[in-house]
C-alpha cells in the first residue's frame, strides 16, 4: 500500500511538475516521452523523501508497511513479495531489527526459517513516517484541486494495476 503510494506521489509531482514547468521545457515536452519526466521528478519526490524527515529510509517504510498490511511473515514470502534477493532482505531485516522497528521469530514448523513482524515501535515509526509522506504528497499536489488529485490516484492505481 505504501509502495503504491510513493508511486502516486511520485508520479503525481512528475504531472504536477511537467504541467507547472511546461512553459520552460515546452519543445522538449512537445517531442518527449514520458518517462524522461516520470524518471526527473521521481528523482526530486525521493530527493525531498529523506530519512531525516521520515525518521528511515523509504526502503524501510516499504518493509514495514508490507508487514503491517499482511501480518507476520516468513522472511522468504517476505522477498517474493518485495522482489528482492535473501541478502538484501536480510541487510534490510538487520537495520530493522536493530532499531527495534520488527523481531525475527523462528518457524514452529521448521526451526530453519523465520517469520518478521512488525513491533509496536515499528507501527509507530511507520505511522510518523507516513504522516510526513502526506504531508510531502499535500505539498507536492497543492498545485491540484480535490477531483484533480482523485482522478490521478484513480488514473496511477489503474496504471498500476496493469503491471505483471
Amino acid at each position: 500500500m505504501i509502495v503504491a503510494s510513493i508511486l502516486i506521489v511520485t508520479v503525481a509531482v512528475i504531472i504536477f511538475c511537467v504541467n507547472t514547468v511546461a512553459t520552460r521545457y515546452s519543445d522538449f515536452v512537445a517531442t518527449s516521452r514520458s518517462i524522461p519526466h516520470l524518471t526527473r521528478l521521481s528523482r526530486r519526490v525521493y530527493a525531498a523523501a529523506t530519512q531525516e524527515l521520515l525518521g528511515m529510509n523509504l526502503k524501510q517504510v516499504t518493509m514495514l508497511a508490507a508487514l503491517r498490511d499482511q501480518g507476520e511473515l516468513p522472511q522468504t514470502l517476505l522477498c517474493d513479495m518485495m522482489r528482492l534477493t535473501q541478502n538484501t532482505v536480510v541487510t534490510w531485516l538487520n537495520e530493522l531489527e536493530e532499531a527495534g522497528y520488527v523481531s525475527r521469530i523462528r518457524d514452529a514448523s521448521d526451526r530453519r526459517k523465520h517469520n518478521v513482524a512488525l513491533t509496536e515501535a515499528g507501527t509507530a515509526a511507520l505511522e510518523r513516517a507516513e504522516t510526513e509522506l502526506r504531508r510531502l504528497e499535500d505539498e507536492v499536489l497543492s498545485g491540484l484541486n480535490a477531483d484533480e488529485r482523485t482522478q490521478l490516484r484513480r488514473l496511477l492505481a489503474k496504471a498500476l494495476d496493469a503491471l505483471p
